[in-house]
């Protein structure tokens, strides 16, 4: 079964809207401590958000022909850095932030768009040359992750925090992996060299992932002297990765994805998927939670809205550094 299709004159992937529809959940929800009170454990999920949001941003990089660097990375600059100085411009006059007391690095996004932008140039040093090598760059950097985390002092500096909450370059090399995996799969099924039929194991086997990927996080954080164990968490992502893209394509999904409003809703949210990332701590706030939980259907909300109104901005931002005449409607629509 063929999922690519052709929107606007772009390819794209059903599997891929959905995966970003799911990811703005998990990545909100996993910043969202303040919002849930004594209940903040329940504010999970970043990790495996932030896996499937670098896959998707793999995905598609490798179905065009590589071209020279600097076209290719101005493409990367203008995705994603007119919704940066968007956010940063609503979150100064909302009032959350004060741009003097920012450091260059919160300027450029945050620790983790840093990384992205880094990613980007790894990656296009990839597919230029290494392309035929692909899975082995992949098994390559898997490896890399568990020797980075042996042989150096990141055990150390786990804590209750985990691993994939430590601000450590750690955390930036099993992530890479996880965009090189979206490149490669993304370049089998365009080459229709992956089966994109959803097998009902494939969805038992995510379940089974998630188990043991939280299950080993829990135990170690209540008995930290085993936190060291966490970096067994590391090949258990990239498989619950996997097994979230394919069971996308269940049928089920399918006709949702296919019918008028959940399309429309998967489009919408999945596309401000960034812009989600970027704006959502402005928004976070604990003057609801007397009405808890009802407090954080409304807290997302706000944050789509506001992610909308972000992405609005930004094409602003891009247009008026453009020579073509303003046009509104590209503004604000809605996909």
């Amino acid at each position: 079964m063929n999922h690519a299709l052709e929107t606007n004159g772009r390819s794209r992937d059903i599997g891929i809207d959905i995966i970003k529809f799911f990811a703005v959940f998990l990545i909100i929800n996993s910043h969202a401590d303040i919002c849930y009170a004594k209940y903040s454990m329940l504010a999970t999920g970043g990790a495996i958000g932030d896996a499937l949001f670098l896959f998707c941003s793999g995905y598609t990089l490798f179905w065009k022909n590589p071209v020279r660097f600097d076209n290719w990375y101005k493409r990367r600059i203008c995705r994603i850095y007119p919704s940066v100085f968007a956010a940063l411009i609503v979150s100064y006059v909302i009032g959350h932030i004060a741009i003097n007391k920012m450091s260059l690095c919160d300027i450029l996004g945050g620790e983790f768009i840093v990384a992205i932008m880094i990613y980007y140039c790894l990656l296009y040093l990839i597919q230029k040359y290494f392309v035929d090598y692909l899975f082995k760059s992949i098994i390559f950097v898997l490896l890399v992750s568990l020797v980075a985390y042996y042989f150096f002092p990141y055990k150390q500096e786990v804590g209750e925090r985990g691993i994939y909450g430590t601000i450590t370059l750690f955390r930036w090399i099993p992530y890479f992996g996880i965009m090189l995996q979206g490149a490669w799969l993304g370049l089998n099924a365009k080459n229709k060299k992956i089966d994109l039929v959803f097998k009902y194991k494939e969805l038992a086997l995510l379940f089974i992932m998630v188990a043991i990927f939280y299950g080993i996080q829990i135990f170690s954080k209540m008995n930290l002297e085993y936190a060291p164990i966490q970096i067994i968490t590391v090949p258990v992502l990239y498989l619950i990765v996997y097994y979230s893209w394919k069971c996308c394509y269940s049928s089920f999904i399918v006709k949702l994805y296919n019918s008028k409003i959940g399309n429309f809703l998967i489009l919408f949210v999945g596309g401000l998927c960034l812009e989600s990332y970027l704006i959502q701590c402005s928004i976070f706030t604990d003057k609801l939670n007397g009405i808890f939980p009802f407090n954080l259907p409304i807290i997302f909300l706000l944050i789509i809205v506001a992610s909308f109104f972000v992405r609005c901005v930004a094409r602003i931002f891009l247009q008026t550094f453009n020579k073509e005449d303003y046009d509104w409607k590209k503004v604000f629509a809605l996909n």
